[in-house]
């Protein structure tokens, strides 16, 4: 993991626009600095275990859901939705029905 790191959940965002039962993406930016790898050794580690309290054991609920983070790209997303956008133009979904001009 990375810093500014951008990940995503399918099915868990917003309701999407006239369809509220169909979610979209949930976008998390993780945010998180890791000491580099020289500052924390082996011997290091140990004593900071040993000053600090035990660590407590994680309890994951029963209503706690599995997700699956997929590599998420903001660029590559916007160049989808551009794209999206131009072919609901040729189908005459965002302007209308296109119409021809009678000829005499």
């Amino acid at each position: 993991m990375k810093h500014k790191e951008m990940k995503c959940i399918l099915n868990e965002g917003m309701p999407t626009h006239k369809n509220p039962f169909e979610k979209g993406r949930l976008i998390v930016t993780f945010e998180v600095k890791f000491p580099p790898d020289k500052w924390l050794s082996t011997a290091k580690i140990n004593q900071l275990e040993k000053l600090l309290p035990p660590r407590q054991e994680v309890i994951v609920s029963d209503q706690a859901a599995d997700c699956v983070l997929q590599r998420f790209d903001p660029e590559q997303q916007r160049a989808q939705q551009r794209r999206e956008a131009y072919d609901s133009d040729d189908e005459g979904g965002m302007h209308g029905q296109r119409v021809q001009c009678a000829s005499h």
